[in-house]
């Protein structure tokens, strides 16, 4: 098992809203909520990077190796490793920046808006990059890398 229950289930507390955050695009209060719940699992997600026991500790990011491709990483290969690292820094940014749009020192400043939709913009093409990735790994090592989020198996 290269993913433990409690890293798939992080995985999915993030993944989904941010996803559904795609689709709703604004200030409600669904968008709201999981803007948050997104934050909240994000701040668990680096706190469990430096308690996990699987490959999901950050001790285990191979970040060192970025221009090698092999098919043996245990866990993250160099590239995902820092795609994952610049998600959760994003969505870092995305909950701080919603939360400050909703105090009234930053209410309706535009500069606060573009940051916060510039941050969803580069979020969407990390993801985009994190889904090629793991088509890319799948079609070259000729494994099922995207169902290790679902069993906690690679192949």
């Amino acid at each position: 098992m290269i993913w433990s229950f409690k890293t798939r289930l992080i995985h999915w507390l993030i993944a989904l809203p941010v996803l559904v955050n795609f689709i709703l695009e604004g200030g409600e209060t669904l968008h709201e909520v999981l803007g948050y719940v997104a934050f909240a699992v994000t701040i668990i997600r680096i706190v469990w990077g430096f308690m996990a026991k699987d490959q999901a500790r950050f001790s285990a990011f191979p970040f060192s190796q970025i221009f090698k491709a092999r098919r043996d990483y245990p866990g993250h290969n160099p590239q995902a490793s820092w795609v994952y690292v610049c998600i959760w820094f994003l969505v870092g940014g995305l909950g701080v920046t919603g939360f400050m749009m909703g105090l009234d020192a930053y209410w309706g400043e535009e500069w606060l808006e573009d940051l916060h939709e510039n941050l969803s913009n580069i979020l969407l093409g990390l993801v985009v990059l994190h889904l090629l990735g793991i088509a890319f790994d799948a079609w070259k090592f000729r494994r099922k890398t995207w169902l290790g989020m679902i069993t906690g198996k690679r192949e």
